[in-house]
Parts: C-alpha cells; structure tokens; sequence
C-alpha cells in the first residue's frame, strides 16, 4: 500500500514512500536530526509518551574543504551520518529533520479576520508578492499567530513559512544517501516548543514566553503561547560568525579560533584576568551587541502588537547556551533569562555530565525525536 506521510503541525510534508504496515510498533522513536552548516546533531528516545527516555544521542563538528562542491560536501556529510548512526547505535533508519534558518523564507504578516478556508488563498496571494522565487517553485505553510487590535479594527497575525523546492528536494536526497528514511520535515522553531510545552496545540493563555535559540548560522527569536507561535525571526548571526570574528580579529586560522571560542563558551563563568577569555570576548563583543539590539527590536515588536499577553520568561538555548551568556544577555536586555534545559521534559536525564554541561544544544533534535506522527 501506498500511503503519503504529512506533518500535523502544518510544517513541510516530506516525499511519498512505500512503507509496511506493522500492528506491533517499534519502541523507538525516529531519530531526530538536526543538520547545521557545519554539523550534525542526533536523539533518539525510547519507551511510551508518558516514560521517555534517550536512547541514543551524539554531536559532531564537520571539518570539511571550502572548496567542495555541493554534490561533494552533501556526499561527505551523508558519509559521516552513516558512521554517527553505526558508532553511537542508532535504531532503525527513520529519521525527523528539521529545515534551517538559510533553507527557510519566514514572514510575519497581518491580514483581516478570514475564514480558514480564504485565510489558505490570501496567504498564497501574499506568499506571491513577497518570495524571492516564484511560488509554483515553493512548498508554502503558514501559522495562524493570533489577534491583534488596531485602533477599531481587529487583524490577524500570520506567520509565512515557504521553502523552494530545489532546497527540499536536496535535503531529501542527502538523507537517502545516509541511508535514512524521512518521516518528516520539520522546522526548527516547532522542534523548540515541543520540547518545553509538550502537549496538543490549540490550547491558550493569556501570557506567552520568549525563546532564543542560538544555532550556527543564525539565532532564532520565538514568542509562543505553549506550543502557538506568535512571533517568529531569524537573526542571521550565529555560532559561525562569532568563530569568523574571532580569527578575524586574531588573524588565526578559523580551527584555531573554534578550539579557543569552544573554551570560553563551555566556562561556566568569564574570568577578565584570563588573556583567552578576554581576547575572545573582545573579539566577539560587537557581534553580542548586534544581537542584543536585534532582539530588543523583537520585544517591542511583541509588547505593542500583543497587548494583552505577558511575556512570562524569556528562555536561552542552542549551541551557544552557556551561564555567562545568560547572564550577558540578562544584564543587556533588563530582563532576567533563564537556560532552558530540554531534558526537563523526559521522565529522567542523560546521566553523562558531558551531555548535560549545555543541554541547550540538544533542543532542536530532541523536539523532533518527541514529534508524534500520523498516517
């Protein structure tokens, strides 16, 4: 039988494929894959719903040739993805991906209240006059994110998701030439929720939390209400930019300055009399600040457009979550931060103390892990 896999949270379906039907389901769940420019981050979570517990999990850095084409980058990185799988005992080839902050077109629009059958027509009209590509060439999603009150007139805000078909199709081959089986595609900003607000979405409050998620190529901002997205950026500065700043401002070779800055982002605080911690932070201060002033344009972007939700925490993870960038982050922003640790979720922690030094970085593949999939 034939049967065609889709995403129930209104992200990016994934190919049709043959699959078999099996009364007696696996105790594992699809390995959720988080592929960075440079990277690739992998959980996978055994037992119940109500029980979860990781089975397995790694993170490797690639250090491949700039020079490669993508055919051949795309080639070594499956070729890596073979070996995580057989080293670290990945069970079963099923595998949730996830699309990146450079594979994404994202929008935040405001439309008048419409029904959910024309609220699907406007968004592809609007989808028309704002993509960078022509929208037969696209898989377009979008996200109801709330109401929103101007003057006597009620709008709604909408987030726009769109992928070119070109970037999803090569997503999907690299995955079969890992030898994985994509039961979805994902995106990363839902991965995030899922891990911290676990349940159905539709449910509301009257306040929301905003999560910043620092990845390599980019940091996302995200205001939800549990699992409803109210707001969604991409700062397009991430883990890469700060390892460029600081072999820039270094003149060193850019693996020397990833051993250096990985130093610095594992200490649990900054020590000023340390010639390394001070000559990393100075090279990557003005990028901090950069980032910094971006999303502040993000909290008052939230505070005039949803009035009557209180913004409760704002929550730090991904690859740069360390203490001292809470703590700069809490000082620079008048707003106490917290680092999300998305473990919490899971009946019981990793017990190694290397996985659980910054637990930020296992956000996005552990939320796919967690994505429950219907036929």
């Amino acid at each position: 039988m034939r049967f065609r896999l889709y995403n129930t949270d209104e992200t990016f379906p994934e190919h049709e494929t043959e699959i078999m039907i099996s009364i007696k389901q696996s105790k594992y769940s699809p390995i959720g894959l988080q592929l960075g420019p440079n990277s690739a981050t992998l959980v996978q979570l055994t037992g119940p719903r109500n029980n979860r517990v990781v089975h397995a999990i790694a993170q490797e850095q690639f250090d491949f040739d700039d020079k490669l084409t993508l055919d051949e980058r795309d080639a070594k990185t499956a070729a890596e993805l073979r070996r995580i799988l057989s080293d670290h005992h990945f069970k079963g080839r099923r595998v949730i991906s996830c699309l990146g902050s450079q594979e994404l077109f994202i929008q935040n629009i405001r439309l008048p209240q419409l029904p959910a059958e024309e609220l699907t027509k406007v968004v592809a009209w609007e989808a028309d006059e704002r993509l960078p590509y022509p929208v037969a060439d696209a898989e377009i999603r979008h996200l109801p994110a709330g109401q929103v009150k101007l003057e006597a007139n009620t709008k709604q805000e909408v987030i726009l998701m769109a992928c070119h078909n070109g970037i999803l199709e090569r997503h999907l081959n690299l995955l079969e030439q890992a030898g994985l089986n994509a039961v979805a595609i994902d995106v990363e900003p839902s991965a995030t929720l899922r891990c911290f607000h676990d349940g159905a979405r539709g449910a509301h409050s009257n306040s929301a939390n905003c999560y910043l998620n620092f990845g390599e190529a980019a940091t996302t901002v995200i205001f939800a209400d549990q699992q409803n997205m109210l707001f969604l950026k991409y700062i397009m500065q991430g883990s890469n930019h700060l390892d460029r700043a600081v072999a820039d401002n270094l003149d060193l070779p850019l693996s020397e300055a990833i051993r250096m800055r990985n130093i610095v982002t594992n200490s649990t605080s900054l020590d000023a009399s340390d010639e390394l911690h001070r000559s990393v932070i100075d090279s990557i201060r003005s990028l901090l600040e950069s980032i910094s002033t971006e999303i502040e344009n993000c909290l008052r972007y939230y505070k005039v457009t949803f009035r009557g939700k209180k913004l409760n925490q704002l929550i730090v993870t991904g690859n740069e979550c360390s203490p001292w960038l809470i703590d700069f982050l809490s000082e620079r922003l008048n707003t106490d931060c917290e680092m999300g640790n998305p473990f919490e979720s899971l009946k019981r922690w990793p017990t190694s103390t290397s996985i659980l030094e910054r637990p930020g970085r296992w956000t996005t593949a552990l939320g796919l892990a967690m994505k429950e999939k219907t036929i």
